[in-house]
């Protein structure tokens, strides 16, 4: 395989590593069992106990995966396996708390012990993107995982992007967007210009859900839909908080939560619009993501908004214009973590673990590109070609037979590397899941009265309140109420009623002393604006002197 020749001492780390020579005899093939409370990718979803990938870590490293991922209350077992000192093997997860618990219960290996140990020729040793490394250090106080899509400046030495479409998306783009069925725009003849400003909006939702409009299958067409039971994190506190100006900080730059920012209000007030005019039923809300899949590839949404990663969109008419202007003219603001990041996905390994150099060496070969290259393009000659550039083509055979098992979540996605796929892939087809993805994330990031900010100087340590604390006591409430309320304003049946809750909401966070906490987080936030001379404004405050 040509690669790419960059001058840096990490890409000749990276590049070390060499294909791995069994150390078992044959045969000896042993079962780690690996948790993750991210559903959606490996055999546990795909019903396959085969790919390249797969097949290479069983022949050579002498290693298969138990892969468990609960749908629901994936936390709690997690915490009651902690208890009863019966961890997994390999753990792959996203919830903060469960992460802090796993690392003050000492029962995670620190990666540098970890490898040192069972693996010291590992590339990761060396070549770890030192950035990324230094914000997983600070965040967890030490290097205690490994984490997926990792998109920071070191990584980027080691695979440069291939195109100028990545940087937008690295430096303009987000997951959660507004997006809108062009089919059903065009048969109704709705515009950009319409849906481009609240007002009409407004205008179009009305249009739809008075047209009877129906799919080719006869089913009727739902006006607007966000994020189904994950509506709150992705739909109301991402793009929509975000397209009305909601940000961290007060007129005069302190940090508060955004839930006080005006302009959040307003992003509240637009979905209890969306409810009260009948555009969005309520019952939405309460869906899983595989119930609001069926109404999204079946063409029944107009107007969806939420994070567009989540379905396949190849060929499909999804497209998004980047802001609705609000009517009061507010500018939206969008938080870019523009410092390395600690990633997504993060993996541990217990210290129970049964396998330890099997899965060090698992570890090892996966983020490796060599391993990469496998668990994204399975095998060079017979799936993909490679060009002088170092851009991957997927063969006839690559393009059948990896698609239902990569085309949309990679096969070990705890390890997807974003500057590696932006490295290795052409240009996507406009008409491609892929295509359609780069053309909605920075849409919104695009507009010139965008306002966008790094997200990095609010992205806090578990360690700024004790949970056990007066405060932390209290910001615990705060997080629970929160999720409770935010449901109560948006379904208020009146104008009235959505103000009144609004004050109820207000008033009791003041209750839960939330000057005070937002008090402690502004330490830290001032801290980091120091440290990188940047800080966040609250750009739309004169609005609302």
């Amino acid at each position: 395989m040509k690669k790419k020749l960059v001058s840096s001492a990490i890409l000749a780390a990276a590049l070390a590593v060499t294909s791995v020579v069994p150390a078992f005899a044959e045969g000896d093939t042993s079962e780690v069992y690996w948790y993750s409370d991210v559903a959606g990718y490996g055999p546990a979803n795909w019903n396959t106990d085969s790919s390249p990938a797969l097949d290479y870590i069983r022949d050579n490293i002498g290693l298969t995966f138990n892969l468990e991922q609960p749908p629901t209350d994936a936390a709690t077992k997690l915490g009651l396996m902690l208890a009863t000192n019966d961890l997994p093997d390999i753990i792959s997860i996203t919830n903060s708390d469960s992460m802090k618990d796993l690392i003050n219960a000492g029962a995670v290996w620190d990666m540098q012990e970890f490898l040192e140990k069972y693996d010291p020729d590992s590339w990761l040793l060396e070549g770890y993107p030192e950035d990324h490394k230094q914000a997983l250090i600070d965040r967890f106080g030490g290097w205690y995982s490994l984490a997926s899509h990792i998109e920071t400046a070191d990584n980027r030495k080691v695979f440069p992007p291939d195109d100028e479409c990545w940087v937008d998306v690295v430096e303009k783009g987000t997951n959660s967007c507004i997006m809108f069925d062009k089919s059903i725009m065009d048969a109704l003849g709705i515009t950009e210009e319409m849906v481009s400003t609240e007002e009409g909006f407004y205008e179009a939702c009305e249009l739809v859900k008075n047209s009877g409009y129906t799919t080719e299958n006869g089913e009727s067409v739902i006006p607007v839909a966000l994020h189904a039971d994950g509506w709150i994190d992705t739909s109301l506190d991402g793009i929509l908080s975000w397209n009305f100006g909601a940000v961290p900080v007060d007129e005069e730059g302190n940090y508060r939560h955004k839930e006080l920012s005006p302009g959040y209000k307003n992003a509240l007030k637009f979905i209890n619009n969306c409810i009260q005019k009948e555009y969005l039923d309520v019952n939405i809300l309460t869906l899983d993501e595989a119930a609001l899949k069926t109404y999204l590839e079946a063409g029944r949404v107009f107007c969806w908004i939420g994070n567009q990663a989540q379905i396949n969109k190849e060929n499909t008419s999804w497209v998004s214009y980047g802001a609705i202007a609000p009517e009061n003219e507010a500018k939206g603001a969008l938080p870019i973590n523009q410092s390395a990041g600690t990633g997504w996905i993060q993996t541990f390994v217990s210290k129970s673990c049964d396998e330890p150099e099997k899965v060090a060496e698992f570890l090892s070969w996966v983020t490796s590109e060599e391993g990469l290259m496998m668990d994204y393009y399975g095998i060079e000659g017979e799936y993909y070609t490679v060009d002088d550039k170092g851009i991957v083509t997927k063969t006839e055979k690559g393009e059948q037979e990896l698609k239902d098992l990569y085309e949309n979540n990679i096969l070990f996605w705890p390890f997807a590397n974003t500057s590696f796929e932006r490295h290795t892939e052409p240009v996507p087809d406009p008409t491609s899941n892929r295509g359609v993805e780069i053309a909605l994330m920075p849409a919104f990031g695009r507009e010139e009265t965008t306002y966008i900010y790094d997200s990095s100087l609010v992205d806090f340590p578990d360690t700024v309140l004790e949970p056990s604390s007066d405060l932390g006591i209290k910001l615990s409430q705060v997080k629970s109420y929160l999720e409770s309320q935010k449901a109560k304003i948006v379904t208020a049946k009146t104008d009235e009623e959505f103000e009144t809750e609004y004050n109820n909401m207000v008033s009791t966070l003041e209750d839960y002393s939330i000057a005070d906490i937002d008090a402690a987080y502004d330490e830290v936030y001032k801290t980091n604006c120091e440290n990188t001379g940047n800080k966040i404004e609250d750009i739309n405050a004169d609005l609302y002197k």
